[in-house]
């Protein structure tokens, strides 16, 4: 199925292991095969994973991007997993730490991606939590 996409200007795109980059003006295009496309907003760098879940995040990214490869980033997946879950998290992160698992074993790594984005915001809520 084709994946229509609206850049607005000068926003970046990460489609397959390219990065495309908008030039001034609103853009649209169809991509017609499927690829790994991940929009810029939703790019955290290595240098931005400050977080568990963040870092869970960037490796799940780089099985999307990086088919080929995915396996050599197993490791780093389960020592995260292993350390997200000592963290004082409730039965609702585990429950989506279960399910983002799952997706990755169905090769959906961007639905995997959508949960790990929700895991990031309960960890924020848990960090806070023990802060305060």
């Amino acid at each position: 199925m084709p994946l229509k996409l609206t850049l607005k200007p000068n926003e970046k795109v990460l489609i397959g292991t390219s990065v495309i980059a908008n030039g001034p003006n609103k853009t649209e295009f169809v991509v017609l095969n499927r690829v790994p496309v991940v929009r810029q907003k939703d790019i955290i760098t290595e240098e931005d994973a400050d977080t568990i879940a963040k870092k869970l995040y960037v490796t799940i990214l780089n099985m999307y991007i990086n088919p080929a490869q995915e396996k050599d980033y197993h490791g780093i997946y389960f020592l995260l997993m292993r350390q997200m879950i000592l963290m004082p998290i409730d039965a609702k992160a585990i429950d989506m730490m279960v399910e983002m698992s799952q997706r990755i074993l169905e090769g959906d790594h961007y639905r995997a991606l959508k949960l790990c984005r929700q895991l990031i915001k309960l960890e924020t809520e848990a960090l806070k939590n023990v802060e305060g």
